[in-house]
């Protein structure tokens, strides 16, 4: 089975379409979608839970989203994981896609595997399918960063390990505003940190990714 982790803020109504979408779009495969969120989001996880996910809430402030993520995989022991986010719009079959590429791929090693977000070329994926085992080896959740660039670290790090690949066919288009979308708080509270997490990433390549 397939874990499938979406932190949530705020964004009550477009959060719950799009977790009602992932489910519906998913294809043929077995997984299950989890909606996670610090104590202010007991709205919008509600949300979540009414469209078809299990929810989990995490009554600590202001979570971010590697925290997000960090905290549910712990509590998961699935081998494959998913991390979403609520401004992602599916394509058919996203999920099961993505899957079969991944065993096109890996076959039954460890690897990670980008989604086609429509967005950034082959080198980055910021939304993906990766192994546990991966993951593991990779230092977990790169919970450092405030935000942005987590991303970037994990899918340098599997590239340099010849475990990363892309599937260019299984969609989450990322509904954002470099896309187009219109802005929000959610974007701006991203981007503040946005040069603080650049720094960190450029300094942590540098020292070729030390542990934390």
């Amino acid at each position: 089975m397939i874990a499938a982790i979406m932190p949530v803020r705020g964004r009550l109504e477009q959060t719950m379409r799009n977790v009602a979408r992932l489910i519906a779009t998913a294809g043929p495969i077995e997984w299950r979608l989890t909606c996670i969120g610090g104590e202010e989001e007991a709205d919008v996880l509600q949300a979540c839970m009414e469209a078809g996910a299990k929810v989990r809430h995490i009554l600590k402030p202001k979570l971010t989203y590697w925290e997000a993520m960090d905290e549910e995989t712990k509590l998961t022991d699935q081998p494959f994981i998913v991390n979403l986010a609520n401004d992602l719009l599916p394509g058919r079959h996203w999920l099961s896609r993505a899957f079969a590429e991944y065993r096109c791929c890996f076959g039954s090693g460890d690897g990670l595997l980008g989604f086609n977000d429509g967005i950034h070329d082959e080198g980055l994926s910021p939304h993906f399918l990766i192994s546990r085992n991966l993951l593991t080896r990779l230092g977990g959740w790169p919970v450092w960063y405030q935000h942005e660039y987590g991303d970037a670290e994990l899918c340098a790090r599997a590239q340099a390990l010849g475990a990363y690949s892309k599937a260019p066919w299984a969609t989450l288009y990322h509904d954002h505003p470099i896309n187009g979308a219109e802005t929000d708080p959610v974007y701006a509270e991203g981007q503040a940190t946005r040069a603080r997490d650049g720094r960190l990433f450029n300094e942590r390549r540098a020292q070729r990714w030390p542990r934390v």
